[in-house]
């Protein structure tokens, strides 16, 4: 195979997978997959709401959601025809630290629908009446947020974890930040952070690397880069707190939450592990004795959020006023379980075993390859722990990995937020 022109900066034979840097710095991930009728390709801003100002949140989400509307060649509707004129499948996402637009679409349309996205980026048009209509739209999604508890307690709770820090704002923004927004907030957030320096282009089809690279270049060649210098707010201390929030519901909804700012990779892929051993798989502890045994709760689950320089692990459940107390004490039990070295081998290779498995089952669609290269991007730049998961998951000893646990959750405290029945 002809060697590319552009600079090469990762490459791993074994996956197919390269980091290829065009001449104006942007950054092309791809990732070759052999046989396949269809691709996946994302354009990634490296800046989320993470960069929302403290005092505005909500900036880099509504970019997202304007940058759909209309640029110098489309409206949207004229947009959304031609995506579905071939099939494609688009849509776009604001998360902490990267926001994508993506598409999914066969072969035979590679350049018409990579053209496509890239008008979104490349030549949006920001006018006033979009604005004003986007506005409108962003406020019923805020509000259908805070409308439904297992979704507000989250924002509550990054809230009460990252205090005064734009981390703890909910990603959509706020009632009153998204009402006060100015379309100049919008364009401005554009023009400082979307620049070559700041996107990452995902590939993951079978389309040649030199197609790919160079289509990237032509279409991106003359995009700017005025790169702004920015630094981003350091975490706040990591401290305990408590929220409650009391509202008309038929449940009461708990959230506990538990901040681990080690970012090394082997500490990352226990902590995955110890966290689908707690709440995220069907014989987890959690499913087990909250749910299962107990009968109650319906919804009770752990979830860990990586970020760039911490760790959130998350405990959910709702259940009745009555069985709050109940639920706790459950929760307290597993946590002396881990404490004290009982998690089971069987339990633990069981873990262990599912992880691999949904690992395999992500890389076998290009949709989650594209997705999942840019997370890796986002966290660390390099794919070092992540595409040698199998390899990396196997390795964790089973009597280390109980030491490792119970000096975790010795004496562990969890910050709490409560949305309580009135």
């Amino acid at each position: 195979m002809r060697k590319s022109k552009y600079t090469i900066q990762i490459e791993n034979e074994k996956d197919k997978l390269k980091i290829i840097e065009l001449p104006n710095h942007l950054k092309l991930i791809y990732d070759f997959v052999p046989q396949v009728k269809s691709f996946s390709l994302g354009i990634s801003a490296m800046v989320g709401s993470r960069e929302d100002p403290i005092d505005k949140p909500g900036e880099a989400h509504f970019l997202e959601h304007q940058l759909f509307r209309r640029n110098r060649h489309r409206t949207s509707t004229q947009t959304t025809r031609e995506f579905e004129r071939t099939g494609t499948i688009n849509n776009a996402f604001t998360e902490n630290e990267y926001t994508v637009f993506f598409i999914k679409s066969l072969n035979e349309n590679f350049e018409k629908v990579f053209r496509l996205l890239a008008d979104f980026i490349l030549c949006p048009v920001f006018e006033k009446h979009d604005f004003r209509k986007e506005q409108k739209i962003i406020l019923e999604e805020i509000k259908s947020y805070e409308d439904d508890p297992e979704e507000y307690i989250f924002d509550l709770g990054n809230t009460l974890m990252f205090p005064n820090h734009s981390l703890g704002n909910p990603i959509a923004g706020t009632i009153k930040s998204v009402s006060s927004f100015q379309q100049s907030d919008i364009s401005d957030f554009f023009d400082k952070y979307y620049n070559a320096e700041n996107l990452v282009i995902s590939y993951a089809g079978s389309h040649s690397i030199q197609e790919v690279s160079n289509f990237s270049n032509e279409l991106f060649e003359d995009f700017k880069t005025n790169k702004i210098e920015y630094n981003r707010l350091p975490i706040p201390t990591n401290t305990l707190d408590k929220l409650i929030v009391k509202k008309k519901i038929e449940q009461s909804h708990i959230l506990m939450l538990k901040r681990f700012d080690n970012i090394n990779s082997d500490y990352i892929m226990k902590l995955k592990l110890l966290n689908y051993i707690i709440g995220e798989g069907p014989s987890s502890f959690i499913n087990q004795n909250i749910r299962e045994r107990q009968a109650i709760a319906y919804s009770a689950f752990s979830v860990v959020e990586h970020f760039t320089d911490t760790n959130l692990m998350q405990i959910y459940f709702a259940t009745d006023k009555i069985a709050i107390s109940k639920s706790k004490d459950l929760l307290n039990e597993i946590f002396e379980k881990i404490a004290g070295k009982k998690i089971t081998y069987d339990l633990f290779s069981i873990s262990k075993n599912a992880l691999l498995a949904q690992n395999i089952y992500k890389n076998e669609t290009t949709y989650e390859r594209m997705l999942n290269n840019i997370r890796l991007y986002q966290l660390d730049g390099n794919f070092d722990f992540d595409r040698d998961f199998e390899k990396n998951i196997k390795s964790i000893n089973y009597e280390d990995f109980l030491k490792w646990a119970s000096e975790l959750f010795n004496n562990i405290e969890f910050s709490e937020v409560q949305i309580l029945q009135k």
